[in-house]
């Protein structure tokens, strides 16, 4: 053990006597690191404050730049204390300037809340200081805001025996599909079972991500070669589980569909073959004409390999997820029979049932020092129309308005409504909205009896009502499932354009709406929210520096100064609050910058500052380029840190 983690282990001690007790200790090495371990109970106080029933884990490091393994092992010291620590909180102590933010944002990738608490000296604050470091660092975090798919049991809510019960019957040869509108979890429950499918059963299981450009750019020959390919090297290696590798081919259908079904008759444990955003190859992508006739070229012969299989005695199974059961439920398409009717099933994954939407809100809220009461929970639930995606969004935008000092809060359903119809008003509607639309663009069946539903005398078939149910427009009393769902049906109805009149056929030719689109409504909303707080932090700060300093200019000269000569010309006439609503964004970064010390305090690091200003000015949903995951995570992570630091002041 280093001498520098031995000093900061009993630092750590000293400092944490009086709202802990210490009653479990020891060094240990993960990943070729090494940390202090701490088991310690809080006091009744802080217990009350973090809403701790377990003994918390503190861990400690002293490394300058922290790494994920940190969270990782976290996470395993919880899941090997056989329910000895709280399952959904942990202390770090580090010495790395940047590691409050990274810390917290991997943690709640795992399922944690992570109160960081950073030294750079070694020496940590005692009692009512440290006690409202810990509660700020707690109640800063956003557990609510998780964008990729989720998978582990402290974040996955309501579906745990639902996805149990699917990976048992994938293990015994059954056909199964996951239909459902975008970000309703879809791609979460497969990961789930994926992961069920990996650690309790003896199955080989290959992963057919559609929406990759290599994958959905091949013909029905082509993904039929990679398929066989990628199991062939599965059987070569001995593993379990691979994502396709996608390769163009020049043999024929016929060929390499015979190909697939000498692949399949190879493997003697199930074979299942996972299929996640099935619409990219399917008629709905008008940006990949080849799946037009392809759709039935494949779908006609994997039905023919699955059936030989069968005959062979040997388990084959599918498993199909994305957002239209359309054409698995059409006879034919231009014609010809569809080789996938009846073949696929139509099964949905449908909102959360109104008890697991409640434990989700009051679960994660938990982590955030806030609590709802039980009309607050059905207010919230109704307003998502149960939908686990929105209710995050929802939730966080609560959040963020609840000040920290007063948490834990209690929060009543009167307040809780006011701000859930603000967030529906300023971005939960727009939100929704891309969501119906992609709906809309790939089963544009749906479009018009959905709509008609504005009209309080809309008469539906009991088939249209079942099918809308089933993707959560409407309850099972076949009204509109919540203010969200109204919110954007409404949008959706004022913004008729030609294409809204046009046939079938032309709308399908339309590529599909991006992955990302919901996440770039949201990020929009905020970077123009932040926009407006940044004006406004910026001119009263200049105003404050002009009356209480005798010397310096005034704070409309202090302003202009900064902007490129140009600028100040056309400027000049209009008054200070004018200028300001005329600025662009790295004209704000700019004055900023040219008064670095008035802005030091809030913002802290300059270097961190212009990077952060940097990514967000780059606006990664106003260029007409491929837009990757990553973009949209730098992105919300920049705005995250600004943010972060606009709301102290």
């Amino acid at each position: 053990m280093s001498y520098e983690l031995k000093r900061l282990a009993a630092e750590t001690t000293a400092a944490f006597t009086g709202l802990f007790a210490i009653t479990a200790e020891s060094i240990r090495q993960f990943e070729n690191g090494e940390y202090f371990v701490m088991y310690a109970r809080g006091s009744k106080r802080l217990q009350s404050i973090l809403g701790a029933e377990r003994e918390i884990l503190i861990l400690g490091n002293v490394y300058s730049d922290q790494q994920a393994r940190s969270v990782q092992f976290v996470r395993r010291l919880i899941n090997d204390s056989d329910g000895r620590l709280e399952t959904t909180l942990c202390v770090i102590v580090h010495q790395d300037p940047r590691g409050n933010t990274k810390l917290k944002n991997w943690g709640r990738e795992n399922g944690l809340a992570v109160i960081p608490v950073y030294t750079a000296t070694g020496v940590l604050p005692r009692n009512q200081e440290l006690e409202r470091l810990l509660s700020y660092e707690f109640f800063t975090q956003d557990p609510f805001d998780v964008t990729g798919p989720v998978a582990n049991d402290a974040q996955f809510f309501g579906r745990r025996a639902e996805a149990q019960e699917l990976a048992r019957k994938l293990h015994s040869g059954h056909i199964r599909a996951c239909f459902g509108i975008r970000k309703i979890g879809k791609t979460s429950i497969l990961h789930r079972v994926l992961s069920e499918l990996k650690d309790n059963y003896d199955a080989v299981t290959l992963f057919i991500d559609c929406q990759r450009d290599d994958v959905f750019s091949l013909d029905a020959a082509g993904l039929l070669h990679s398929i066989t390919l990628s199991l062939l090297d599965l059987k070569a290696s001995g593993r379990s589980y691979a994502e396709v590798n996608a390769s163009t081919s020049a043999l024929s259908l016929a060929e390499a569909a015979r190909r697939f079904q000498s692949a399949l008759s190879q493997f003697d444990a199930t074979v299942i073959l996972a299929f996640d955003e099935i619409d990219y190859i399917t008629p709905s992508n008008g940006g990949a004409e080849q799946w037009h006739l392809g759709f039935i070229e494949f779908w006609r012969n994997v039905r023919a390999a699955y059936h030989a299989a069968a005959r062979d005695g040997r388990r084959v199974s599918l498993l199909v997820s994305g957002v239209s059961s359309r054409w698995f439920s059409v006879e034919s398409i231009d014609g010809i029979e569809n080789a996938a009717l009846a073949f696929i099933p139509e099964e949905y994954l449908s909102p959360l049932p109104r008890g697991a939407a409640k434990a989700m809100i009051k679960n994660i809220g938990a982590m955030a020092g806030l609590r709802f009461d039980e009309q607050a929970l059905e207010a919230i639930s109704t307003f998502c129309c149960d939908m686990p995606f929105w209710i995050r969004k929802a939730c966080s935008s609560v959040h963020g308005k609840i000040e920290t000092s007063i948490r834990p809060i209690t929060l009543q359903e009167p307040a809780v409504s006011e701000m859930l119809e603000a967030y529906g008003r300023d971005e939960g509607a727009a939100l929704a909205k891309v969501a119906l639309q992609h709906l809309f663009r790939v089963y544009p069946e749906l479009r018009a009896p959905s709509l008609s539903l504005l009209s309080e005398r809309s008469e539906l078939s009991s088939g249209i009502k079942r099918t809308l149910n089933r993707y959560g427009i409407v309850d099972n009393t076949g009204k509109i499932s919540g203010s969200m769902m109204r919110m954007a049906l409404t949008m959706v109805a004022e913004e008729a354009t030609l294409q809204d009149v046009v046939g079938v056929k032309n709308v399908e030719a339309r590529p599909l709406v991006s992955e990302w689109a919901e996440e770039l409504a949201g990020i929009s909303y905020r970077r123009n929210t932040m926009e407006r707080a940044l004006r406004s932090l910026v001119i009263n700060f200049l105003r404050m520096s002009a009356l209480t300093n005798k010397d310096s200019v005034s704070a409309k000269a202090s302003l202009l100064s900064a902007l490129q000569s140009k600028r100040r010309e056309e400027l000049d006439a209009f008054n200070l609050e004018t200028i300001a609503d005329k600025l662009f964004w790295l004209e704000l970064v700019a004055i900023i910058n040219k008064n670095w010390s008035l802005f030091e305090r809030i913002f802290g690091d300059k270097a961190a500052f212009n990077e952060n200003a940097g990514i967000v000015n780059d606006r990664p949903d106003a260029h007409a380029k491929h837009l990757e995951p990553s973009d949209v995570a730098m992105h919300r992570r920049a705005l995250h840190w600004l943010d972060d630091r606009i709301s102290k002041v």
